[in-house]
C-alpha cells in the first residue's frame, strides 16, 4: 500500500530539510560569528593593554630618572659638593634619559622638553655657580682695594711727613 501523495510528501520533505539546514546555518554562523568576534576583540585590547603597561614602564623609569636628576640639582649649589662630580653625573643621566626617548612613545615632544628644561636648570645652575663665585670674588678684591688704598694714603701721609721733616732738616 503505497501513499497517493508521495510526490508531495518528498517535495514537503525536501522543503522542511532545506529549511532545516538554512536555519541550522543561521545559528552555527551567528554562533561562530559571535565568538570570532569578542576573540579579535580581545585580541586587540590585549595589544592596547600591553602597549599602555609599556608605556607606563616607560614613563615611571623616566620619572625616576628624571626625580634623580633634580635632587642632585637641589644639592648641587649646597656647601662642600663636589659641583663638578655632581655635574658630570647630571650630564650621564640627562643623555641616559635621552636615550630613552624612542619614535614608539606617543609623549616623544613632552619627554623631549622635559629633559631639554632640566638641561637648561643644569646650565644655569653652572652660571649661578660661576657668578656666586666671582660675587665672592668681587667683595674680597673690593675689601683688597680698599686695604690697598688706605695703606697708600697712609703711605702718601707718611711720605709727605718725611718730605717736610727732610725740608726742615735742611733748612
Amino acid at each position: 500500500m503505497k501513499p497517493q501523495n508521495t510526490q508531495e510528501r518528498k517535495q514537503a520533505f525536501f522543503t522542511f530539510l532545506g529549511y532545516y539546514a538554512l536555519t541550522t546555518l543561521l545559528l552555527l554562523g551567528a554562533v561562530f560569528f559571535g565568538m570570532r568576534v569578542p576573540t579579535a576583540q580581545n585580541n586587540k585590547l590585549q595589544t592596547q593593554v600591553e602597549q599602555f603597561e609599556l608605556e607606563n614602564n616607560f614613563a615611571i623609569s623616566f620619572s625616576n630618572h628624571s626625580n634623580e636628576v633634580k635632587n642632585m640639582l637641589d644639592t648641587i649649589n649646597k656647601p662642600g659638593v663636589q659641583a663638578e662630580l655632581l655635574d658630570g653625573k647630571i650630564s650621564e643621566n640627562l643623555k641616559t634619559m635621552n636615550n630613552m626617548i624612542n619614535d614608539s612613545t606617543n609623549s616623544k615632544k613632552m619627554y623631549q622638553d622635559m629633559v631639554q628644561g632640566l638641561a637648561d636648570l643644569q646650565l644655569a645652575k653652572k652660571q649661578l655657580r660661576d657668578a656666586s663665585g666671582k660675587d665672592v670674588n668681587m667683595s674680597d678684591y673690593m675689601k683688597q682695594i680698599e686695604s690697598l688704598k688706605s695703606d697708600l694714603n697712609q703711605a702718601r701721609s707718611e711720605a709727605n711727613t718725611l718730605r717736610l721733616q727732610l725740608m726742615a732738616t735742611q733748612r
